[in-house]
């Protein structure tokens, strides 16, 4: 799909799209290729799509072409078989043939002449090439996204335990307004503000490249005002880099103190016995020096065991333990979560998200499972993020009535002008 989509959107905007930066190019094929991508009426999706970025990266000179490639765009991508054809609903009153399909010979359809000239095996070799350095840059990118991830993740504000109370009050609503999150000088949402309400479950959809992804991590990264400090946030990422810490040492970690105080314990250690050594071998030089390295250490010892006896540093592990059984974040970020899951792990995962008690966030293209497991739809589209009540049909039935109100507003608009007109 990927090979017969870099040919039409080659052929489509001609001698310009090779001036354009390769990873532009991949992004644009690769959002255009999507089998679940909506070319929607003339090509709106596609211009909703990558109509800026068009713009942006001079393929076109205005939006008012940019419309006309992609409804071009549209026609061919639909003349090739790769633009996903609308479901068809029938009618309740629509008599039904109880023998409809069940015909015992299928007419076979001629294939339709494809559109455009027929690849010599010169050609077929290029697109060879061209597919395994796709295929390269895809690595690199990926490789590039990895390192993205380990950036981020070393920008996020570490978690820390305190020993001196004073947690804040308990988070309930959340409220985000006008804020702003860009990438690369490209604006995603633009005066953005949502609010949050707690325990609801929240769907964010939107096209791929609207910044769905970026968003999340703005908000693990607590980078959007209104997030308060206190607000303990837990992001699934689509691509998680493992290691061979545990979940138990990671909690442990994170008591920054018991940690210092136990690897200053084993260094005092270290070097206690390397004074007796030197004593036991003899070493006469520096006694009274030794003497008082010694005392010093020792009384640095008994500090630290006092401040871990204070802290209940030797019971951490077991409420570490305690604090994994009964985890549970203020927010929870997932992003794409049944992924590579089979029916009976998106089943488990559907039952424990149902019963989840606090507010969650996920990225989803699978239908079903936002109709399942979520209560509100936040739709990112246009630099705009607006929330809708339900799951995610009655969001489709809600935006499809907004949209033909708004065809109806356009039309009325134009009539009215078009009467005021007759009188001039």
């Amino acid at each position: 799909m990927t090979e017969v989509a870099t040919s039409v959107v080659h052929e489509v905007l001609g001698p310009r799209f090779l001036e354009v930066d390769q990873p532009i190019i991949d992004y644009i094929i690769n959002v255009l290729a999507d089998e679940d991508f909506d070319f929607g009426d003339e090509g709106e999706g596609a211009f909703d799509a990558i109509g800026e970025l068009l713009v942006g990266a001079e393929c076109v000179s205005d939006f008012s072409e940019c419309r006309l490639v992609c409804s071009k765009l549209s026609d061919k991508f639909g003349k090739h078989g790769l633009v996903k054809p609308k479901p068809t609903v029938r009618s309740l009153t629509t008599p039904f043939r109880m023998d409809d399909g069940m015909e015992e010979e299928v007419k076979k359809k001629k294939p339709e002449p494809i559109d455009g000239p027929v690849l010599t095996e010169r050609d077929k070799m290029k697109i060879e090439r061209r597919k395994r350095k796709d295929e390269r840059q895809r690595e690199a990118q990926f490789q590039m996204h990895l390192a993205e991830m380990e950036a981020v993740r070393a920008g996020m504000p570490a978690v820390c335990v305190t020993h001196d109370g004073g947690g804040g009050p308990n988070i309930k609503d959340i409220h985000l307004e006008n804020f702003n999150i860009s990438v690369g000088g490209r604006d995603l949402i633009v005066d953005g503000s949502v609010t949050l309400s707690f325990g609801r479950h929240y769907g964010l959809v939107g096209r791929n490249g609207t910044g769905k992804t970026t968003f999340l991590r703005y908000m693990a990264l607590h980078a959007i005002d209104g997030i308060p400090r206190n607000c303990q946030i837990l992001h699934v990422e689509q691509e998680v880099v493992g290691d061979d810490i545990s979940a138990l040492q990671c909690v442990l970690n994170s008591d920054f103190e018991r940690t210092q105080l136990l690897e200053e314990e084993v260094r005092l250690h270290a070097q206690q016995r390397d004074l007796d050594f030197e004593d036991a071998a003899g070493n006469g030089k520096g006694d009274q020096i030794g003497t008082i390295n010694k005392d010093a250490i020792s009384q640095r010892l008994e500090e630290i065991y006092k401040r871990l006896e204070l802290i209940d540093a030797y019971s951490a592990e077991a409420r570490a333990a305690s604090i994994l059984a009964g985890l549970k974040p203020d927010v929870l970020l997932l992003d794409e979560p049944t992924n590579h899951l089979d029916l009976h792990a998106v089943l488990w995962l559907e039952s424990y998200l149902v019963k989840w008690p606090k507010t969650f966030i996920v990225v989803s293209h699978a239908r079903e499972f936002l109709n399942t497991v979520v209560t509100d739809i936040l739709h990112l589209q246009g630099q705009k993020l607006t929330a809708y009540k339900g799951d995610y049909d009655t969001f489709e039935r809600t935006r499809e009535e907004q949209l033909k109100n708004q065809r109806k507003a356009v039309e009325a608009n134009e009539k009215s002008r078009a009467h005021m007109q007759t009188f001039y």
